[in-house]
């Protein structure tokens, strides 16, 4: 990378690094989901939830090592509690969506997060909630309703009910990520959860343990690996931007959710999906796009002045 790009970057507002770090994160995270539809079919969700910890511990064992004496002396051992349990919810019950509900309508229902962080930041965090906001974000839980569809009759609503308790159990995470990154280091984040989130997933995967074969190995590993990238890259994110800015951008993953569903899924959407899937788009664009825009018009008339 040049000197000139590395300086934009550096440069570059805040709120805008925590947008394209969000973006690269989702990614990740996705195509994680993805492989975790692959192997739920043999393996229990408690024993793919244990191997990615597993991994994700590996990962950070370089960094535990040599932050040990900070990780001994948490600073906010509530919120780390909190944060821990809703990431539990979120990881197990979004494992189990993704595993029963077309690929693209798991994903969707991930994005009632976006609803939950709003409401939570504002009480929790005291960030602000203007009216333009609050209009995007319903749009957003529309353009959801268009991709999922839910069907109320349905077995189906089962998983839809896990997937909203998925993503409420993700928003509490993000809240308390928001509020205690601004004074514990990112190691103490991201450890705590790699290891309490595998001590739950435990027991229950040696009780309902499945050898896996070469294969599954694999894209065991390769779950936990994109997801622990995506999970530094999320944390960071959230440390840049305000939470209910930064989980609005995952809204874009359903542009890869519909692709991936299709390609590897064979799931075809109707119409009215995507045309909540471009609403989706709309509402996480527009909020992002407000800001430049209204800070060149003011350019634009204090040169006029």
């Amino acid at each position: 990378m040049s000197s000139l790009k590395l300086n934009a970057l550096i440069s570059m507002p805040d709120y805008l690094k925590g947008v394209l770090l969000a973006l690269f994160s989702t990614a990740l995270f996705v195509l994680s989901g993805m492989m975790v539809r692959m192997l739920s079919g043999s393996i229990d969700t408690f024993q793919i939830l244990l191997f990615r910890q597993i991994v994700f511990i590996l990962v950070l064992l370089p960094a535990i090592r040599a932050n040990i004496e900070v990780l001994l002396k948490p600073k906010k051992v509530k919120l780390h509690v909190l944060r821990i349990t809703g990431a539990f919810f979120a990881l197990y019950f979004g494992f189990i969506t993704v595993s029963n509900l077309p690929f693209a309508d798991a994903q969707a229902l991930g994005f009632l997060q976006v609803l939950f962080v709003a409401l939570i930041s504002k009480t929790f965090l005291s960030e602000k909630l203007s009216g333009s906001r609050l209009f995007t974000i319903v749009v957003g839980f529309v353009g959801v309703m268009l991709v999922v569809q839910p069907k109320f009759y349905e077995t189906s609503f089962i998983f839809v009910l896990i997937g909203a308790v998925a993503s409420l159990g993700a928003a509490i995470a993000v809240v308390c990520v928001r509020k205690v990154a601004q004074t514990e280091p990112k190691i103490t984040l991201l450890a705590y959860q790699a290891i309490f989130v595998g001590l739950i997933a435990l027991l229950p995967s040696i009780s309902n343990w499945y050898w896996p074969t070469l294969n599954e190995l694999g894209l065991l590993i390769m779950v936990g690996l994109l997801s622990s990238v995506g999970q530094w890259i999320g944390v960071t994110a959230y440390k840049y931007g305000e939470a209910n800015i930064i989980a609005n951008v995952q809204y874009v993953s359903i542009i890869y959710s519909l692709v991936l569903g299709y390609f590897i899924f064979s799931e075809i959407p109707d119409s009215l999906a995507l045309i909540g899937a471009s609403i989706l788009i709309l509402s996480a664009v527009i909020p992002q796009i407000y800001p430049l825009t209204k800070s060149a018009i003011g350019q634009k008339i204090a040169l006029r002045r």
